[in-house]
């Protein structure tokens, strides 16, 4: 069903511009104001190899004006088979660049940032928070799930594809989309668990396809540019499994596990030839507005909460700063907002780190790993988000603020301004 644009219209597009995307221009669904939209737009492609060249070559073409390309590995003569973007001049050339020099030939006018990096939990926000759609290219268990919990994290959508031997599948993840756009789901609502590193087969071991790659790669590629320019029936809930040997494609759909219930075990998601892609373990949790379910500020106590507890009312915060105060508390408090949000209305004596920063070396100055941490936001959904996140990260003795600081207001200081 049609969905909102992730991107507003960028600048107006030059002769040369023009002249490029002219069969793109004759589409209803993109035409001048899509083809701004496209320029405007922001994707990072994770992985430069069979899956990654075919969406870095279409995206590119295709004039999306920022593509990021992530990938730490150097070129090899058995990528050759199937990463079209190399030639056998780049063998020992690290990947992105390579990849960046290529796509420069191919499309002289959009700006391809290579970005020569092992994705990591202290550079993965702030490496996503920069692109407005997240493309999953990668091989590994652990980097799949490490980006895709990013991605959840600070609301992006995430477009991922696997192949092996010739087998291909491909889908994509939003955890909170708008509600044009159909139900959120997470990687965990297709594939609940990660498996153990040794027991996934790899291109290595098992082989591929290059075609294949190919196949699944520009089914990616198309899916990124309806989530940019807003038209079509995205993937979302449904996963295309492709068997090249057959020469078939078929549809498994699937939706959001009930909540608290067990997630779905992988074969009640999904084929078994279906390989799930691996750690931070986060909830499911959409950024979504406070729920019934949710504590409301009259559900606190004035009482000091546990210190082990995950989510605390406004008046067990003022209780707490008041404790701070006196010194006879020791806390941080931290504004996981925007900048833009902070200026609107804060609670006072909190330190602003927003979530793409919530790893960085900065943000650990201001909130140790064995310090006592609570978090807020707008209401709570981010900061439960930013909790769970940090909790597999190191941090022992963290909670949230329920409701946000909209119940704060309403409840502690409504003389402040709400929005």
């Amino acid at each position: 069903m049609p969905h909102s644009p992730l991107v507003s219209p960028g600048a107006a597009l030059t002769p040369a511009e023009l002249s490029r995307y002219a069969r793109q221009l004759s589409l209803a669904q993109i035409g001048i104001d899509g083809q701004r939209r496209l320029k405007a737009s922001r994707v990072l492609v994770l992985g430069a190899g069979g899956l990654g060249s075919p969406v870095l070559t279409s995206l590119v073409a295709a004039g999306v004006g920022t593509v990021g390309v992530v990938d730490s590995d150097t070129v090899e003569p058995s990528n050759l088979q199937r990463q079209t973007l190399f030639a056998t001049r780049d063998v020992g050339r690290g990947k992105a660049e390579a990849a960046a020099d290529a796509l420069a030939e191919l499309n002289p006018l959009v700006a391809v940032v290579p970005l020569s990096v092992r994705l990591t939990s202290a550079n993965v926000l702030a490496l996503v928070a920069d692109y407005d759609v997240i493309v999953d290219g990668t091989d590994n268990f652990e980097t799949r799930y490490l980006a895709h919990d990013a991605a959840q994290l600070l609301g992006k959508p995430y477009v991922w594809g696997s192949v092996l031997r010739f087998d291909g599948q491909a889908t994509v993840f939003w955890a909170a989309p708008p509600e044009s756009a159909g139900v959120g789901v997470t990687l965990r609502d297709l594939f609940a668990e990660e498996p153990p590193a040794q027991e996934g087969e790899t291109c290595a071991s098992a082989g591929v396809l290059g075609a294949v790659c190919a196949s699944i790669g520009s089914v990616m590629a198309t899916e990124t540019i309806k989530l940019l320019l807003g038209f079509g029936e995205l993937l979302l809930g449904r996963l295309l499994v492709h068997d090249g040997l057959d020469a078939t494609w078929r549809e498994i759909r699937f939706g959001p596990a009930p909540a608290g219930s067990t997630p779905r075990p992988r074969s009640e998601s999904a084929p078994a030839s279906i390989a799930p892609p691996g750690p931070l373990e986060t909830k499911a949790d959409t950024m979504t507005e406070p729920t019934a379910s949710d504590p409301t500020p009259d559900q606190g106590a004035t009482a000091l909460p546990d210190a082990g507890a995950e989510r605390i009312s406004p008046a067990q915060l003022k209780a707490l700063l008041d404790a701070r105060e006196r010194g006879d508390e020791s806390f941080v408090l931290v504004d996981v907002r925007e900048p833009w949000e902070r200026e609107i209305v804060a609670i006072d004596g909190s330190e602003l780190i927003p979530m793409s920063q919530l790893l960085s070396d900065e943000a650990r100055e201001k909130m140790p790993v064995d310090e006592r941490v609570i978090l807020y936001c707008h209401h709570d959904g981010r900061s439960g988000q930013a909790r769970d996140y940090m909790a597999q990260n190191g941090w022992s003795n963290i909670s949230d603020l329920g409701g946000g600081v909209d119940s704060w207001v309403a409840d502690v200081e409504p003389d402040k301004a709400r929005y």
